[in-house]
Order: C-alpha cells, then structure tokens, then sequence
C-alpha cells in the first residue's frame, strides 16, 4: 500500500478552496472532546483523505500508532514530521 500521509506531505496539495488545511483539521482533532470521533468525521468528509483512513483502519486503527508505525518503516523521524505541522 502506498504511503498516504507521506505522498500528501511531498504534493503539497492538500488545502483548497473548499477544504480545510491538514494543520487545521489536526488543531480540530486535538481540541477535541472526542479525537478518535472527530478525526473520522473530518477525514469522511474529504475524499482526499480517504487512504489515510482507510491506512489508520488497515494498521490497527489507531492513528498515532499507524503514524509512527509508517514512519519506521520509511526511515523518517517522526518528531521531524509533527514539528514541521506545528
């Protein structure tokens, strides 16, 4: 399977006009009363974003998990990641 969340990042082409940014949705996620619930009715809504989920689900469907699982697996450092979002 591809790597979603990595290949978004190299085409810079998440934000439109109608779309939330990534950095948005996370700020969303985190604020939230209940991520897990938020995280998916946010990604269910943007069809861009539907391998990411369909990734966290086939990766024991937990987001943070699936993350830094992903990024063991490519050789990146996480924190690397998260800074450049924040």
């Amino acid at each position: 399977m591809s790597n979603p969340i990595f290949s978004s990042f190299r085409n810079n082409n998440l934000q439109t006009q109608q779309q939330p940014s990534l950095k948005d949705m996370i700020n969303q996620v985190k604020n939230s009363p209940n991520p897990d619930a938020t995280m998916q009715m946010l990604f269910s809504n943007h069809p861009k974003y539907q391998e990411v989920m369909q990734y966290i689900q086939h990766n024991g469907g937990d987001a943070k998990s699936a993350f830094y699982n992903m990024a063991a697996q490519k050789g990146v450092n996480p924190d690397v990641v998260l800074s450049r979002l924040r």
